[in-house]
């Protein structure tokens, strides 16, 4: 069958998905996806059938704009999909798969209760999933792949990390490895989510500077400005999430806070130096570490740039 993935949400929430693609994939399905602007190009070309792409309109609005709407389902309908699974909450996720004969999305129990109701009067099945942190044990690639039930022929998200990183790769010819450039043994994801996950700016500059040496700092085009006033680093930026994507698959160990960055190194098979808040902080361990890569999770507290920093030794020796 054909099956439209519909997640308009974050890089991460859309790296998340890859077991389930991958699963459908290999029971046989053609796979389309619609995605966003903030996270188009992360699946490798060759895994899709199709890209459906919707333009956000800047924060504090919702939604996308109604050109790239309409444009997404114009292609969605000719497509003809036969099944849709929608793993994004906004009306207009649910919009876009009106057409489509079946529709899979999720309820969250008695927590909301009205819009349990208005995603029955939506789907053709719903799947149910916890909001509330520690509500449940499920890492978030167990809960997304319960969309894809009686579509997958396992009942457990495949977690080779050979099979999974074909969803976001491409194998280069031999010819054509020499222009990929140089393996870069450590990378440093950049952003503001480092203080908001609870690791101080001046944390933040011990860290890069001891780990400068050794290390390529990473950064969103929008955001590098501010990582370079905050910190003093020089981030790289990249013209696509694709081309992030492809220079991610040239790293080693991948240091971040629980962004998109650790879960497409999990999925490619890259060590990941983890960091999470403190509040929660096993729960959101349990549920949105990487998938399917060694992992070492740090607390935000726990980060430190200090001449005996169990964090920096933990990095350098790739834990």
């Amino acid at each position: 069958m054909r099956v439209l993935l519909v997640r308009l949400d974050g890089l991460g929430d859309a790296a998340v998905c890859v077991p389930l693609i991958a699963a459908l994939r290999d029971a046989g399905h053609e796979v389309g996806v619609a995605l966003t602007t903030r996270n188009a190009g992360l699946f490798a070309p060759n895994a899709l059938l199709a890209e459906h792409v919707l333009e956000r309109i800047p924060w504090p609005a919702h939604g996308s704009t109604p050109e790239s709407t309409d444009r997404a389902r114009t292609e969605i309908a000719a497509r003809r999909y036969d099944v849709a699974l929608i793993a994004s909450e906004e009306p207009e996720a649910y919009a876009l798969a009106a057409r489509i004969p079946q529709r899979v999305g999720f309820t969250t129990g008695r927590a909301r209760p009205l819009k349990n109701l208005w995603v029955r009067a939506n789907t053709t099945r719903t799947v149910s999933r916890s909001q509330r942190v520690g509500g449940e044990d499920a890492h978030e690639v167990e809960v997304l792949y319960r969309l894809g039930a009686g579509l997958v022929g396992s009942e457990k998200p495949p977690s080779d990390w050979f099979r999974l990183r074909a969803e976001l790769v491409e194998e280069p010819d031999v010819q054509d490895l020499e222009p990929l450039g140089e393996v870069t043994n450590i990378i440093v994801q950049t952003g503001p989510k480092w203080l908001a996950t609870g690791v101080t700016a001046e944390t933040q500059r011990a860290v890069f500077a001891r780990l400068a040496p050794y290390a390529k700092f990473f950064a969103a085009p929008g955001e590098a400005a501010a990582v370079r006033e905050l910190t003093g680093v020089e981030p790289r930026t990249f013209p696509s999430t694709r081309a992030w994507v492809e220079a991610m698959n040239r790293g080693g160990t991948v240091v971040t806070v629980d962004t998109g960055a650790a879960h497409v190194a999990g999925m490619l098979c890259r060590n990941v130096i983890d960091i999470f808040p403190d509040a929660h902080f096993e729960a959101q361990v349990r549920r949105w570490r990487p998938w399917a890569s060694s992992y070492r999770a740090f607390r935000a507290s726990e980060v430190d740039g200090g001449p005996n920093s169990r964090f920096i030794e933990s990095v350098l020796d790739g834990f």
